[in-house]
């Protein structure tokens, strides 16, 4: 428990962030993280839209087998 606590305290600084940041590229990683993002929710949507057909559908049949019966 106390190794836990001594690293989580640990603040040296990020060099790879830092580089990152003064060339430029941090943009970089901001967008290919956005976009990966936008995919994942245009991906949900996506889905979310194919299962509502399919509950539309499936209620429509038990619909139908419920009046011809």
């Amino acid at each position: 428990m106390m190794a836990l606590n001594f690293l989580a305290q640990q603040t040296a600084p990020i060099e790879m962030a830092d580089q990152l940041r003064a060339d430029g590229k941090i943009w970089v990683v901001v967008l290919v993280i956005a976009l990966v993002f936008a995919g994942i929710v245009a991906y949900l949507v996506r889905l979310d839209r194919q299962l509502s057909k399919v509950e539309e559908a499936l209620k429509q049949k038990t619909l139908d087998r419920k009046t011809s019966v």
